[in-house]
């Protein structure tokens, strides 16, 4: 597993290598995306692994899926990939690609749920107030979940930052039962 991930890093910074080069992160931004769409799909995927299909088959069923979608370069990773026979981890590749991408960009992005749908302004006072812990630009989305009860739980990159009145609940109700517990069985 850990090989996998690995070899996904290493061509996600060959990539990101020749983008910032040719000063075109954006694109190939886009590009990753687009090649991981098409590579995720399992019926294509499935014709590019089987060793029985020729390389040369293989080559111009790419060249006419994308040739028109993607740069020349990332057509030319995703026949290299189609060659080496690892099509499965293009969507390692892309998601080491997105953390390249983000950490370059400065960006974090931060999932928001809240019991209620936020309007514009409470959003904008969040992404500022996020900004500020983290020192990045914030790339947010929110969702809704009425379970919350209120308040808002916030995920930035790896971060949870849980200020949901359920969770508030469950932590004063564990603060009575441990503070209503004998001091000789604490």
């Amino acid at each position: 597993m850990a090989l996998r991930g690995a070899i996904a890093r290493r061509y996600a910074e060959a990539v990101f290598d020749i983008g910032r080069e040719q000063n075109s992160i954006d694109r190939w931004r886009a590009d990753i995306q687009t090649l991981n769409e098409y590579l995720s799909n399992r019926r294509l995927a499935f014709v590019l692994s089987e060793p029985k299909i020729t390389f040369a088959t293989k080559e111009q069923m790419l060249r006419d899926l994308l040739s028109t979608k993607v740069q020349p370069d990332a057509l030319g990773l995703a026949l290299l990939l189609t060659e080496r026979s690892l099509v499965e981890y293009m969507p390692r590749v892309a998601r080491e690609f997105e953390a390249l991408y983000d950490e370059y960009k400065n960006l974090a992005k931060a999932t928001i749920t809240t019991a209620t749908p936020l309007d514009a302004t409470e959003q904008n006072e969040l992404v500022t107030s996020l900004q500020q812990v983290t020192g990045k630009q914030i790339e947010l989305t929110t969702q809704v979940d009425p379970t919350i009860l209120g308040g808002v739980v916030a995920r930035v990159g790896d971060t949870l930052i849980d200020g949901s009145v359920r969770r508030r609940l469950a932590v004063l109700r564990e603060q009575i039962i441990s503070g209503a517990m004998p001091v000789a069985a604490k």
